[in-house]
């Protein structure tokens, strides 16, 4: 747990404080310098990956610390020409609508901010210590997961850490072009010599880490701009800290996403809040433009779903509010708007390119998760409070919906009308991926795409708008409760008076403990949620003990392990750091080599085009482990009835003549190529 926590801590301080710095640089206050943070920071990485990538430079943590310094260089330039006569007056310095906030509000904001920090952390790494084999280095059996691990290990072994690149990784044969948005990775890359963890260990705590402090920034920047509707600057900072405590208690925010291992998309939503509402404040403080340019290119290469989130609150507060309560004129709002995203495009340039180059494999909009048998009504109420699948079974929880609902009518009472539109947008995006809402069902359906019309993922932007929505309930409750003590306690002696002034105070602190509270008495089921898929089904202890058993073998580190991509054997890569043939469960751009030896595993030793393959490519060992992930990869292959089958299926049940069964444990067996099979043929 001690690693954990180190980690958890690491990760904020090399999240936050780089972009934070570079935000300040560029002319913004410390308080929203630290909300950016995060996605400035990330666009950062997302920059310098793909240009040391193409200069010859490793990614690492030294030249890490360099892309810092020069882009603090860049802040330095863009705040001095910005100070210039001939520019002044392009960017005039306005009447500030958020004053420095006081030294109760900053504590109630900051403690929000731990209290959910704390809870999501505690709640996804503790289980993995205490329960799950193998502790830190267990496996998740989860798809996804050992892209990301693999992707960690191979930033950090080769310094290649452009997103433009991944194809390396992904196709050891061939290193087909392949697109993968990574700075997630690459800055993940960069923590792990700081931590002392190996991949997947970092893997394992890097993930909740991550989401730990991007989940509470962005719920609390949602809810700061809600509040900053009625309220003013001390006051929304309370409701926000509420808000960023209150995010640890949606199980669709952190803890879904840890179990299904989507966490780059996660990270990527969850500050797109932040980046939205700079662009926002860059309509009224054209100095903001920018660094909101910047912070929207960070999100965006983190995950292009965040754009469309930042996207839509975008426009939504363009139409409802900023149309009608323009800062300058709306032509002059607009044409703000429109350099902002210019701007962003341009840094975005690297995405955009990898999005098209790779749009043949990604059909987004086609990906289809419906339900039969789920009527509209039960669609929508599954999309509004947190059912959707894998939440049938904790659905409905009853206090989370009221503080929604509580906090959809504070919403309304406070007139933000862009906030509530978000919500029901959203609502109905996921609804639609849950079942046809009729003629709206391909607009919707254009908008989930980009969120893989996944249920999970659609539910977790909906709980970011409704978790900002219950801290504002809370928050309120708590601002009136402090209100109505302080009006008793006050009077014209000293002594009462004082105490009066720690009415707020003490509200805010009773309310941070309910929802720690409320967090332990959740901390079983979400853990549960947290740590669902880790049980051993396709890579286990008997998995673990051949990896490392290979790892100790004469020429594995120097050879090529030939394994079965459908059974994710391509954990031994994270996991030894030896290099198998397929590090994930699929590969692009298929080598005809690479089809041959894979199908023709049965026939090492016996067919000499085969055994040919085998030399070329320096195999040595091939490690068997059933079953493959999807039921259709297993059994007989039979192409006419859809079935692929199972490659390796012919080797376990009758062997190959050039390989001798070295290792057997469980289900997993390692064979090692016969010394005839690799002596050179005359």
């Amino acid at each position: 747990m001690m690693l954990g926590a180190w980690v958890t801590v690491v990760t904020a301080l090399v999240l936050v404080v780089p972009g934070a710095l570079v935000g300040r640089r560029m002319t913004l206050p410390w308080p929203v310098a630290i909300a950016a943070g995060a996605p400035i920071t990330f666009a950062v990485v997302s920059v310098f990956t793909v240009l040391y990538s193409a200069i010859g430079f490793e990614w690492n943590a030294v030249t890490a610390l360099l892309a810092v310094v020069l882009t603090l260089l860049a802040g330095w330039a863009y705040a001095a020409v910005l100070g210039t006569r001939r520019l002044r007056g392009l960017t005039p310095e306005p009447t500030p609508d958020d004053p420095p906030l006081d030294r109760r509000a900053t504590l109630a904001l900051i403690g929000g901010v731990l209290v959910g920090a704390v809870i999501i952390a505690i709640t996804c790494i503790r289980p993995l210590v205490n329960t799950a084999f193998a502790g830190l280095n267990n496996i998740s059996q989860v798809w996804d997961s050992l892209w990301h691990a693999s992707s960690l290990q191979w930033i950090h072994e080769t310094g290649v850490g452009s997103a433009l690149r991944m194809g390396e990784l992904m196709n050891y044969d061939t290193h087909g072009f392949n697109y993968y948005p990574n700075t997630w990775h690459a800055l993940g890359a960069v923590i792990m010599p700081l931590t002392g963890a190996n991949p997947v260990e970092l893997y394992n705590t890097y993930s909740p880490a991550v989401l730990a402090i991007t989940v509470p920034f962005g719920v609390a920047s949602l809810a700061y701009w809600f509040a900053r509707h009625r309220f003013d600057a001390n006051r929304s900072a309370v409701l926000a800290g509420a808000a960023a405590a209150v995010s640890a208690l949606f199980p669709s925010l952190p803890y879904v996403e840890v179990q299904l291992t989507s966490v780059p998309n996660a990270v990527g939503v969850s500050i797109a809040p932040i980046a939205a509402m700079l662009v926002i404040s860059a309509v009224r403080d054209r100095r903001r433009v920018l660094p909101a340019a910047v912070a929207l290119s960070g999100v965006t290469a983190t995950h292009p779903s965040g754009l469309i989130l930042a996207g839509v609150i975008v426009v939504l507060w363009w139409l409802l509010e900023g149309l009608w309560r323009p800062a300058y004129g709306r032509l002059t709002d607009v044409l703000t708007l429109v350099v902002t995203g210019g701007i962003t495009v341009v840094g975005i340039a690297p995405v955009v390119y990898g999005t098209i180059s790779v749009a043949d494999t990604n059909e987004l909009p086609f990906f289809d998760f419906r339900e039969e048998g789920i009527g509209v009504l039960k669609g929508l109420g599954q999309a509004a409070f947190n059912g959707t699948i894998p939440l049938e079974q904790h659905y409905p929880l009853w206090g989370l919906i009221i503080l929604t609902l509580l906090g959809l009518g504070v919403l309304a009472w406070m007139r933000c009308w862009a906030g509530l539109a978000g919500w029901v947008v959203f609502v109905l995006v996921t609804a639609n991926s849950v079942v046809a809402l009729g003629a709206l069902s391909y607009p919707l359906g254009a908008i989930g795409g980009y969120f893989y019309n996944s249920p999970h993922r659609l539910t977790f932007v909906v709980a970011m708008f409704s978790a900002a929505a219950a801290g504002l309930a809370l928050g309120v409750i708590a601002l009136a409760v402090a209100r109505l003590v302080g009006g008793w306690l006050s009077s014209d002696e000293r002594g009462r008076s004082a105490r009066a002034r720690w009415a707020m105070p003490a509200a805010v602190a009773v309310l941070m403990i309910l929802i720690a509270g409320a967090g332990v008495v959740r901390y079983a089921a979400d853990a549960q949620i947290a740590s669902k898929e880790r049980g051993g089904k396709y890579i286990g202890p008997d998995d673990l003990a051949a990896y490392h058993w290979l790892e100790g073998q004469p020429g594995a580190r120097d050879s090529l392990i030939l394994n079965n991509l459908d059974q994710g054997t391509g954990w031994i890569y994270p996991v030894t750091g030896l290099t198998p043939l397929f590090p994930f469960y699929r590969a692009n751009d298929f080598s005809q080599r690479q089809r041959d030896l894979y199908w023709g595993v049965s026939m090492i030793g016996a067919d000499p085009h085969i055994d040919q393959i085998v030399r070329d490519m320096n195999v040595r060992y091939v490690i068997d482990s059933p079953p493959s992930y999807w039921p259709f990869q297993n059994g007989v292959p039979d192409p006419e009835n859809g079935v692929q089958g199972d490659p390796f299926l012919a080797l376990r049940l009758h062997g190959a003549p050039g390989l001798a069964p070295v290792f057997r444990q469980g289900n997993v067996t390692i064979y090692r190529v016969d010394d005839a099979v690799l002596a050179p043929q005359g």
